[in-house]
């Protein structure tokens, strides 16, 4: 079962009621494929209905959200909408191209709820929650960013999402890739402007199970696919997050790759980047590193720290 929390109640009836029917279709689509999976053509329904609810509510929803941030003179708006439409063309789309193949896997159908879910609880807790002031999005740091801040950061994007206290610090202002025990690492290239820019990270997998846990019960140990569909897109979105936070860049980010690496590589495809900056911390959950090329902020930061 997929677990509704009040953390993600935005205080406005509609959107709330919205929100909880999104996670509904969702936990019916599981349903249908966890007791008839296994079926080819009983797949593709699943696929085909589960797309032709969600697209259509989602619109919907979106659209309703969109007409009330224009309404109450929304600055976030053109942000807001931009995610909208990259759900819409990136998220959704994907799936409509493989339902008109004719042919999916049952990972395919855990992929598409696990992605769809990853990118609702990181745009709930964050994009939809400042709509009406909530959580402590609407004062990005600017200047003077140090270890402590972007450790403050973190667990607070931390407790905003996921609504799990980390307490994280930094061990390591120069990661280089060394095992830190058994992880899941991504590699996310995002573009804008025209200009890529590539972030490396990876999560300690008992970690990740525990969070898995928290949103999707004791079925999560068995359903790994759906698990890491989830962390996939939700990791894209949270570190966008964690840089916007940090610039006040409003102007469009897309998401071009996102892709699980095997441990062996990740010397390799760190050493490769070459690293503006490369932090691995630890906390109450689990150790976590990131890594990126860009020259940004979170570069900065870590200038001033001494461990």
């Amino acid at each position: 079962m997929i677990a509704w929390s009040d953390n993600y109640l935005m205080g406005i009836a509609e959107f709330d009621n919205e929100h909880k029917k999104l996670f509904q279709i969702a936990e019916q689509i599981l349903n249908r494929l966890r007791v008839r999976g296994d079926e080819e053509g009983i797949r593709m329904f699943i696929l085909r209905e589960g797309l032709k609810y969600l697209n259509g509510y989602f619109l919907e929803h979106a659209a309703h959200e969109e007409a009330y941030m224009k309404k109450i003179g929304y600055e976030g708006y053109s942000l807001h909408k931009m995610q909208h439409d990259d759900f819409r063309e990136c998220q959704l789309t994907r799936y409509h191209k493989l339902m008109e193949s004719g042919a999916c896997s049952k990972e395919d159908i855990w992929d598409f709820v696990g992605s769809g879910i990853g990118w609702l609880l990181e745009h709930i807790t964050t994009a939809d929650m400042a709509i009406v002031g909530k959580g402590e999005f609407s004062k990005p740091i600017k200047a003077d960013v140090n270890a402590a801040a972007l450790e403050e950061e973190i667990n607070m994007l931390f407790s905003v999402t996921l609504n799990i206290e980390v307490r994280s610090k930094i061990v390591s202002s120069n990661y280089n890739g060394d095992s830190f025990g058994k992880a899941v690492c991504q590699r996310i290239v995002y573009e804008t402007g025209g200009r890529k820019k590539t972030v490396i990270s990876g999560i300690e997998r008992s970690f990740m199970m525990k969070v898995a846990k928290m949103i999707y019960g004791d079925t999560a140990l068995d359903e790994m696919d759906l698990v890491l569909s989830t962390v996939e897109t939700f990791g894209a979105q949270f570190w966008l997050t964690f840089y916007r936070q940090l610039t006040g860049d409003d102007s469009q980010i897309i998401v071009r790759e996102n892709q699980f690496l095997i441990g062996r590589t990740l010397k390799d495809e760190i050493r490769k980047m070459r690293p503006a900056a490369s932090l691995l911390f630890t906390s109450d959950m689990g150790k976590f590193f990131v890594a990126t090329n860009s020259e940004c902020v979170i570069a900065k930061g870590v200038f001033n720290h001494t461990g």
